[in-house]
């Protein structure tokens, strides 16, 4: 677990299949920016005892143990990881996404060799700059395609947050 000011981060574990379950089989957990793709409880009981290689996968949970969303930290290279998040619908505009990725950014910085930490956000999804720009990232570019949704083409925003620049908000 690891221990942030106002969330945990929780690794994924069996015990969570109930709410994994119910929350990547609705479409409004998922949300208008990520493909919708249903899973079922075989898929997910197989998945998740499996180590991903460079990629942790958390529940994002208040200290009354609420389960609030998810986050996810992927290697991109021995210097730089990636973080993505999503909030249960209940639990959105509260600020638990953004106590999320400090949460995770510290412990990257803190904790592992990466020097840089970038996220990816849909130009549409302006909740999510929010969220990044409040955990100090800064927006660095634009991704045409980034991601294929519903039969087109979406385009976003990448975002980065440096060792060096980083002071722990």
């Amino acid at each position: 677990m690891i221990s942030g000011d106002v969330v945990d981060l929780k690794p994924f574990e069996l015990e969570d299949l109930e709410f994994l379950l119910r929350w990547n089989n609705d479409p409004e957990y998922v949300g208008e920016f990520e493909p919708f793709e249903a899973v079922t409880e075989e898929e997910l009981r197989e998945w998740l005892p499996k180590t991903e290689a460079g990629r942790s996968w958390y529940i994002i949970q208040t200290r009354d143990g609420a389960k609030v969303g998810q986050l996810v930290v992927t290697a991109k290279s021995r210097k730089s990881v990636q973080v993505g998040y999503r909030g249960a619908p209940a639990y959105r505009n509260k600020g638990y996404c953004t106590e999320a990725v400090k949460t995770a950014v510290r412990h990257v910085f803190a904790d592992t060799g990466a020097e840089v930490v970038v996220a990816e956000a849909n130009l549409r999804n302006t909740a999510s700059w929010r969220v990044l720009e409040r955990a100090g990232f800064k927006r660095k570019g634009f991704k045409e395609r980034a991601l294929y949704l519903n039969g087109r083409w979406l385009d976003g925003y990448i975002y980065e947050l440096n060792k060096r620049d980083y002071s722990r908000p």
